[in-house]
């Protein structure tokens, strides 16, 4: 039975944690008081109501009848403020329930020490449970509105006509100052720094607590996404193994596609006659022949991107380098994609690791890819720049916002969804851009496209006078 009360009682919808917590506490607080007060009236006017009206009510200010009405009024006025407050707490209202309740406590105590006077009352316990309740529910400035109103109410509870018989104003300041409650104004006081300090206190305590299990939280959260990157690097391991496997196996039925292509030569030559059907077969046979050493090429790139090489610098032709990898960039493009790959007719020299270059040029035309859900074209563009080879790739995809192109270098940052891109791409190559002596530029508009620029110190071979050696020579990097 106890136990469904107190889950009935802190089952309250109320969103701040330590509201609730304490929604618990004050919902039987107020039941107390809002059953108490009538309680105790009517056992005081049941048992003592002759002794009351001579000695209590007959000795107040204002007259027996103002006095008795205010008593009852006061004490009606708190037990209907207990029960609202109790009400609003239901409601998830609580810091209106319990300001409503100091309130009128407060207010009620305020008349009530006018019309008889502090000594004439027992509303000290009282007035210290509102000042404790009103620091602990509320907080430190509600504490201290509240010691002010109960240092004015105490104020007014002094008798201005016991100190009327001193006939200079010093006296008149002297009498009057006896005649405060200086003993409860200081336990007042005392009340108020103890719950103030311990509001301080807790509520440090409280906020403390709540930056750590955010940052807890923040931690757990690194930690999951570190655990599925990990998950999908070991995935797109075993997927590169995999694929590994299957290009050499293509390889090899290729092989032996091109070794019956060749057949062919038994046919006539060219310039000698044959009917229809054999030239059929010769344009045929020649067809499977270029189809195959095409598939046979992209299975030695996919071969040779997926060997887990350590990094070795060399020197070697960035263009030959980008014409060889022209099939797995036509690879990576779905087919309502165009792939345009403009370089120039002579060799240009980079000091690069050209696996990790080809890996480069492929991440880019894979995020040209997805930058271009409907179709479209990407450019790849080889060209000289001031001492640098500028390697270029522009697609006509969606764009890029300025807040995504403050963060696209950073590691793990990506705006693609979770089964597309694990923010690595980019990253990795703008490292190993800044690592070889270049640097990566991005320009990009909205609804227009992307151009990533890759520039790479390039290497100028010149023939020394003899002409049998060449020398190589690093203008404007390494």
């Amino acid at each position: 039975m106890l136990s469904r009360i107190r889950h009935w009682l802190a089952n309250t919808p109320i969103d701040d944690p330590v509201d609730r917590r304490n929604a618990s506490f004050m919902q039987l607080l107020l039941v107390f008081e809002g059953l108490r007060i009538p309680a105790t009236k009517l056992y005081l006017f049941g048992l003592y109501g002759a002794y009351l009206q001579e000695h209590f009510y007959g000795k107040a200010r204002i007259g027996a009848s103002a006095a008795m009405a205010i008593d009852i009024g006061t004490d009606l006025a708190m037990t209907v403020s207990a029960w609202l407050g109790f009400y609003l707490i239901r409601r998830g209202r609580f810091p209106p329930a319990v300001s409503q309740f100091v309130a009128t406590m407060l207010a009620c105590g305020a008349v009530a020490y006018a019309a008889f006077g502090y000594h004439a009352t027992d509303g000290n316990l009282t007035l210290m449970m509102i000042l404790a309740l009103s620091g602990l529910m509320l907080g430190r400035k509600a504490l201290w509105m509240t010691y002010a109103a109960e240092v004015a109410i105490l104020v007014m509870s002094v008798d201005p006509l016991k100190a009327s018989g001193s006939g200079d104003a010093p006296g008149l300041l002297l009498a009057i100052y006896n005649l405060l409650p200086m003993r409860a104004l200081t336990s007042y006081l005392l009340i108020a720094l103890i719950v103030d300090r311990s509001i301080y206190a807790l509520r440090e305590s409280l906020l403390e607590s709540d930056r750590r299990r955010q940052q807890l939280a923040l931690e757990i959260a690194e930690r999951e996404r570190t655990q599925e990157r990990l998950l999908h690097s070991q995935k797109m391991d075993a997927v590169g193994k995999l694929a590994s496997g299957v290009a050499h196996d293509v390889n090899n039925v290729f092989d032996i596609i091109l070794g019956f292509s060749t057949e062919r030569d038994r046919l006539p030559a060219e310039d000698e006659p044959m009917d229809g059907n054999t030239r059929a077969v010769a344009d045929a046979l020649e067809g499977i022949e270029l189809a195959a050493r095409r598939g046979t090429a992209v299975c030695r790139k996919l071969l040779n991107f997926s060997r887990n090489d350590v990094t070795v610098t060399e020197e070697f032709d960035a263009v030959a380098a980008l014409r060889e990898l022209r099939p797995l960039a036509r690879q990576s493009l779905p087919s309502h994609c165009q792939l345009c790959i403009d370089a120039p007719p002579d060799p240009r020299f980079i000091r690069f690791d050209r696996s990790q270059f080809e890996m480069a040029v492929i991440n880019l035309v894979t995020n040209a890819r997805d930058a271009m859900p409907g179709g479209g074209s990407c450019t790849i563009t080889l060209e000289d720049s001031d001492g640098y080879i500028a390697l270029s790739v522009q697609d006509t995809g969606i764009g890029m916002s300025e807040s995504t192109r403050a963060q696209m270098f950073e590691p793990f940052f990506t705006t693609k969804p979770a089964d597309r891109g694990t923010g690595l791409g980019l990253s990795v190559v703008h490292d190993l851009v800044v690592q070889a002596g270049g640097q990566t530029i991005v320009e990009s508009v909205l609804g227009q496209g992307t151009t990533i620029r890759l520039l790479l110190p390039l290497i100028v071979r010149v023939a020394d006078t003899s002409g049998f050696q060449n020398v190589a020579r690093a203008v404007g990097g390494v």
